[in-house]
């Protein structure tokens, strides 16, 4: 006789035509002696809600995860329960890829048809998955505080590195008496040895010749106290 995975549960085939002219005390009597053996076994009802709990428990930690990632707030009845759909083809996903991986550490004939199918699976659930966080716009709903703070960071990351490049490519010319800034020069032809300027100082007349090549070797300044 082949042996049940669960113990019947009483209530199920209680009204089976069989058993409706028993009395209850005569039922129970009944089914303690049929089922003494399955005891110990696990309720099938206890065991459904066990796993209905724990795919709940999964279900929340999954929405929460996008919560840290999107905006979920003041999202309709219908939003919500794409997003619980969202989440279950998550957990699918996840599943399957575990399983696929597990499958192929090894391959067999019996098992790369299945591994067909798994896969196609896979695919199948990532399409649902890019299609619903379409419908939801979830690519859109970047939480509000860190785009503000990706926006900053990404602003002030581009000013210092465009002062930075100014810095590091215009030569600061100034009065060698005085230090009066003169001139700020971005030259075309840097190598070029032979290009000079004559300056004069309006503020103090001071005259001076700067070999402009040379200025990058002291830090594309004259002297070393100019303000820049």
């Amino acid at each position: 006789m082949k042996r049940r995975t669960f113990t019947p549960k009483k209530s199920r085939i209680r009204n089976l035509v069989q058993y409706r002219d028993m009395s209850d005390d005569e039922f129970d009597a009944w089914f303690e002696e049929q089922y003494k053996d399955y005891y110990n076994e696990p309720d099938v009802d206890e065991i459904e809600q066990i796993l209905d709990d724990e795919l709940e428990e999964r279900i929340d930690e999954y929405i929460k995860k996008l919560g840290e990632d999107y905006d979920l707030k003041d999202m309709k009845v219908n939003d919500m329960l794409q997003l619980r759909a969202l989440a279950m083809a998550m957990i699918q996903l996840d599943d399957l890829e575990k399983d696929i991986y597990t499958r192929r550490q090894d391959i067999t004939g019996s098992n790369v048809l299945v591994l067909e199918k798994l896969n196609r699976m896979v695919s199948s659930l990532r399409s649902d998955i890019s299609s619903i966080s379409e419908d939801l716009q979830l690519s859109k709903k970047i939480r509000s505080k860190s785009r503000d703070v990706s926006v900053a960071a990404r602003y002030a990351e581009l000013t210092r590195n465009a002062s930075e490049f100014y810095k590091k490519k215009m030569l600061f010319i100034a009065c060698t008496d005085c230090k009066l800034l003169l001139a700020s020069i971005w030259l075309m032809y840097p190598d070029n040895t032979k290009t000079a300027l004559k300056l004069e100082c309006e503020r103090c007349g001071n005259k001076q010749t700067v070999m402009l090549h040379e200025l990058y070797e002291t830090k594309n300044k004259n002297i070393e106290d100019i303000l820049v």
